[in-house]
């Protein structure tokens, strides 16, 4: 691990022609991740455009706002305060979460991207139909101010990538928080026309406005889809549009990542290993999601078998895939036990040789814990107990 340091007071003063070898090192590096000579290294900026909750508890987000409410995400919380006052403390919370100084120590711990989660409002507009067309009204405006400011001043002052994750859509893809339902556990993503048609609108918004960005790296186009089986055609039907729309309506050849459903996360789940192949379409990945927090309780597992079985099943899944380039968009050293050091290194280790075999590389769930009580979940505070080394 390198040591962090601060140069921040020079940034102002950095000649055009460092400026320029910033830029044309930044293009370079896309260029070569992109072409999937250079995997991802990263971590998620996760808590930051899209608040969740069990992350960010002592924010002034949740300030005066019941558990059971913020619990909800988003949208329900700004239904509970309403402009006047969830503006003010929303808008507080995306100026201190994540600084400029944050990709300053990604940055120097010697990563290459961020995944910076955003929702269906931050675009600040609908064009489709229905009883549902102002619910981007409902949220906190200001969050592309936000956006562009990490695209285009603090990822390209550090030679950072940002692959957008399309973390919330209109409806609710998955139900759960951090897709910020109307209310927790409704997923009316995939049932409505007008909820895909307004992603489609968003990610084309968005591919369009930082195309010519150094630091823009793409889009994962749909964060952790959980429909049923019924609902696959509706979703690889999307993200055949929004290839479309994206290369096609834009002319960008950004970098797109394609997410299964969420419980398709093994080589032979379905039929996406031949889905948009690189043979017809180009500079995609596979994302998948892999986590060691969820079924895998004390009743039938110790940290021993976890990292056994990493490194005899688990693994074998990247041998066996034979679709696009896997990235890796969450993965985590968090889990249901509390190990000591030596254990946890070893627990890492296990995953981060694993990740060795995606050829796209991974980020790392998440950057901050908002008070570092949830210590496995910030990379920051891992890398700094010298538990994370790749």
């Amino acid at each position: 691990m390198r040591l962090f340091f601060s140069f921040l007071f020079v940034l102002p003063f950095l000649s055009l022609t460092h400026a320029a070898s910033i830029a044309s090192s930044l293009s370079d590096l896309k260029k070569q991740v992109i072409d999937g000579k250079i995997p991802c290294r990263g971590v998620n900026l996760g808590g930051w455009l899209v608040a969740e909750r069990w992350m960010t508890g002592g924010s002034p987000a949740w300030t005066g706002v019941p558990d059971d409410i913020a619990n909800e995400g988003e949208y329900c919380t700004m239904k509970y305060l309403g402009h006047e006052k969830g503006d003010k403390q929303f808008d507080e919370h995306r100026r201190t979460f994540i600084t400029e100084q944050d990709f300053e120590e990604i940055s120097a711990a010697g990563m290459n991207t961020v995944r910076i989660t955003v929702g269906y409002w931050i675009v600040g507009f609908d064009h489709t139909w229905g009883p549902n067309i102002n619910t981007w009204k409902m949220y906190a405006p200001g969050a592309l101010a936000y956006l562009d400011t990490a695209i285009r001043q603090w990822a390209k002052n550090h030679n950072i990538l940002v692959l957008i994750s399309f973390h919330a859509a209109k409806g609710s893809q998955n139900g759960n928080d951090n897709s910020s339902p109307e209310a927790l556990g409704e997923t009316n993503w995939f049932a409505y026309e007008e909820n895909v048609n307004n992603t489609l609108d968003a990610v084309e918004f968005l591919a369009n406005r930082y195309k010519d960005d150094d630091a823009f790296l793409g889009i994962g186009l749909l964060n952790e889809p959980q429909g049923n089986a019924t609902d696959i055609p509706v979703l690889q039907q999307y993200y055949e549009d929004a290839y479309v729309r994206i290369r096609t309506n834009v002319g960008s050849d950004c970098l797109l990542s394609i997410s299964p459903m969420l419980w398709q996360q093994k080589p032979y789940d379905g039929n996406w290993a031949s889905f948009m192949i690189e043979s017809k379409y180009h500079n995609l990945r596979h994302e998948w999601h892999h986590y060691h927090v969820w079924g895998f309780g004390a009743d039938k597992w110790t940290p021993d078998k976890i990292i056994t079985w990493i490194n005899s099943v688990e693994t074998k899944y990247y041998d066996e895939w034979k679709g696009n380039p896997i990235l890796v968009g969450e993965w985590s050293i968090a889990s249901q036990f509390k190990m000591d050091n030596a254990t946890l290194k070893r627990f890492a280790n296990a995953q981060i040789n694993m990740f060795k075999k995606a050829i796209g590389g991974w980020t790392y769930w998440a950057w901050r814990y908002y008070d570092n009580s949830g210590v496995e979940w910030s990379m920051k505070h891992m890398i700094q107990r010298g538990m994370l080394q790749w």
